[in-house]
């Protein structure tokens, strides 16, 4: 028994200093859009922002606000409903009356061996006259001068695509946790800090802020190449690393915000579309030893072993101080973080809970149309 603890106790200590390490790294090498400070470039190329929307009424109006209050000279928006059922269409047809910057275009049908929301970013695209185009998800909320700064920045540098990590808001402690868990486990096992760096295979594309320049993007596949991939934004991230973007990851906290589920039981719910991406049996089995690196070091602290709970407990405390360092830094809820381990919980859940669910129903939901695994897995290109 002694052994068995001792053995959970160091692999979760070994762990645990793994992602001290790696959160560092990755945390040094993204920049806070807040504190960039390149020059404006000579003349302001023109932006086209394109915002896919299914069902926003709720979080739409105020979104849409931010995004028309922003002063970047050249800025065209493309906001396409994605047939929502809700009073998403009037809404932004309402803004589009108000407002000349503004397009919309309404989607009424799902072409055959498209999702949806990749669909909705092809017409989108189809609109957009800008030398950059920026993917952003409708909820999305931009800052005054913040994409003046990540413009500059990307000038400056050359860059051909640029992603950022949102600030998320969200109500509710469990739901907090969880996110501040699984936005730390991400930034790892991306390798962040190795995106900027032409010479490794590491990518990121996240959907709240994919900023693209069109002449990389036109060295690419284009769209089409991902029409069934679930996990769109990360792979239009490794469609343009492969296709020689040079790309960077920025922190968006107090410059790209948005309130990414309203309640833990929203965030399950949606998550049941990533079920049919990754075969049940090893998904189980990954998510369960992810829970015992995670929360391997409580069988020190209560092993009643002097040795072992100092062990577990220092274990514990330095992963509370990095959690809490790393909340701090993105804008997260900084009070999960002596609790944060424990995300681990619910994020494997809704994991393992997204795969049967697929299993039992033979394939997916998402965006109001039935995907079956056979179609979505042949139409993956994650990890090709």
């Amino acid at each position: 028994m002694f052994f068995l603890l001792l053995l959970l106790t160091a692999a979760s200590t070994l762990y645990s200093l793994t992602i001290v390490v790696l959160l560092s790294r990755a945390m040094r090498a993204m920049p806070r859009i807040e504190r960039l400070n390149a020059p404006p470039p000579v003349r302001w190329p023109r932006v086209s922002l394109v915002m896919p929307a299914r069902d926003e009424e709720r979080t739409l109006e105020s979104a849409m606000r931010s995004k028309l209050g922003n002063t970047y000279p050249e800025l065209e928006l493309v906001l396409v409903d994605d047939r929502s059922t809700d009073a998403t269409g009037a809404i932004a047809d309402q803004f589009a009356r108000a407002e000349p910057r503004l397009q919309v275009v309404h989607v009424e049908h799902l072409p055959e061996g498209w999702l949806g929301k990749v669909h909705a970013l092809q017409r989108g695209l189809e609109r957009a006259s800008g030398e950059w185009v920026l993917f952003s998800d409708a909820d999305v909320h931009l800052a005054p001068g913040a994409l003046e700064k990540i413009i500059a920045y990307a000038e400056q540098e050359g860059l051909g695509h640029v992603t950022v990590l949102p600030e998320i808001t969200c109500s509710g402690f469990a739901l907090q946790m969880t996110l501040v868990s699984l936005f730390r486990l991400v930034c790892v096992r991306s390798r962040m800090w190795e995106v900027s760096d032409p010479r490794s295979s590491a990518s990121m594309g996240i959907g709240a802020f994919n900023l693209v320049r069109r002449s990389a993007l036109e060295r690419t596949p284009g769209l089409e190449w991902l029409k069934m991939e679930i996990a769109d934004d990360v792979m239009f991230g490794t469609m343009l690393k492969r296709s020689g973007a040079k790309q960077a990851v920025l922190n968006g906290r107090n410059g790209v915000s948005l309130e990414f589920y309203p309640s833990l039981g929203a965030f399950t719910h949606a998550m049941e579309k990533s079920g049919a991406s990754f075969p049940l049996t090893p998904l189980i089995v990954s998510n369960l030893l992810l829970v015992v690196l995670e929360c391997g070091f409580l069988a020190g602290v209560f092993s009643g072993r002097p040795a072992l709970v100092l062990l577990g407990a220092g274990t514990w405390a330095m992963g509370a101080v990095m959690t809490w360092a790393f909340s701090v830094w993105a804008g997260f809820s900084r009070w999960t973080a002596p609790l944060a381990f424990l995300g681990v919980l619910p994020t494997a859940w809704v994991s393992i809970r997204s795969a049967v669910l697929a299993l039992m129903r033979g394939g997916v939901f998402w965006r109001g149309t039935f995907y079956p695994t056979s179609v979505v897995r042949a139409g993956q290109r994650l990890g090709r």
